[in-house]
């Protein structure tokens, strides 16, 4: 199942976000001002993506020089597919702070930043970038997440697409959707018949987890599964480098539990 990005940033940003700059744009990408009759929807971009790699291909092609001061359409592709990339970790190896703290104008990337990073590259000729130079070099940038240190075995995948409301493995997914889903997934492999099991996590991970820690680990997640006004000033209170925590805690007890319950 793919992903909608508008709709994914439309319902993720919040308003203290670096990224909630370019809300308008985002919000009224289908609208055309005219003065006759205001504000009307008159065209149907699609932001649909399969999965990350995807998105990063419609980055790439809103970053080609043909598209230097296209339309709103390719200005929205770089900033939700910048977006997305931001709440899934990942960040370009070339450019290491577009992707936190993306330019106002998408042509400060594309086209200055790009030219820039050329020409100190001695890929310039004597002054000049020719297109087919930033075309190659786009194409070529490095996109990279941040590892997550704990691997998952591929029947504990499986059951991450089971649960996903869209069958999203779970390296395609935002930090945000992955603590979410890795709360509904503890939940699955607990609850049987209406009660949560009570396992001897001890014979694994001495008293590193038990039944209280995953509990209470439970309560943590919560606000990532709802989309409450409270639920969303919650996850507010968490910054990058706790959730990287989290979803590392988190896989280590699915993995935990998927032992004991095999």
């Amino acid at each position: 199942m793919s992903l909608d990005l508008r709709q994914f940033y439309l319902e993720n940003v919040t308003q203290d976000e670096y990224y909630y700059h370019f809300y308008n744009l985002i919000s009224n990408v289908n609208m055309t001002y005219n003065i006759f009759s205001g504000e009307q929807e008159t065209e149907h971009y699609d932001f649909q993506v399969f999965d990350i790699e995807e998105a990063i291909e419609n980055f790439k092609k809103s970053c080609q020089p043909e598209h230097d001061g296209a339309g709103k359409e390719y200005d929205a592709w770089f900033y939700l597919t910048l977006f997305y990339l931001y709440k899934a970790g990942y960040a370009i190896e070339e450019f290491p702070r577009v992707v936190e703290h993306p330019p106002k104008e998408r042509n400060e990337f594309t086209y200055t930043d790009v030219r820039n990073r050329l020409i100190e590259m001695g890929q310039d000729d004597n002054g000049t970038v020719r297109y087919a130079t930033r075309r190659v070099f786009i194409s070529q940038l490095t996109f990279v997440q941040k590892d997550i240190s704990i691997s998952l075995k591929e029947s504990i995948e499986i059951k991450f697409k089971e649960i996903s409301n869209r069958q999203a493995s779970f390296e395609n997914m935002s930090m945000d959707e992955k603590l979410a889903e890795i709360a509904n997934l503890i939940e699955n492999m607990l609850k049987k018949d209406g009660k949560f099991l009570n396992l001897n996590y001890s014979t694994v991970c001495f008293d590193f987890i038990d039944d209280n820690k995953i509990k209470d680990f439970r309560k943590k997640l919560h606000c990532f599964r709802h989309s409450s006004t409270e639920a969303l000033q919650e996850r507010k209170n968490y910054n990058n480098e706790q959730k990287y925590f989290m979803i590392d805690y988190g896989l280590t007890i699915i993995k935990i539990i998927h032992v004991l319950t095999d």
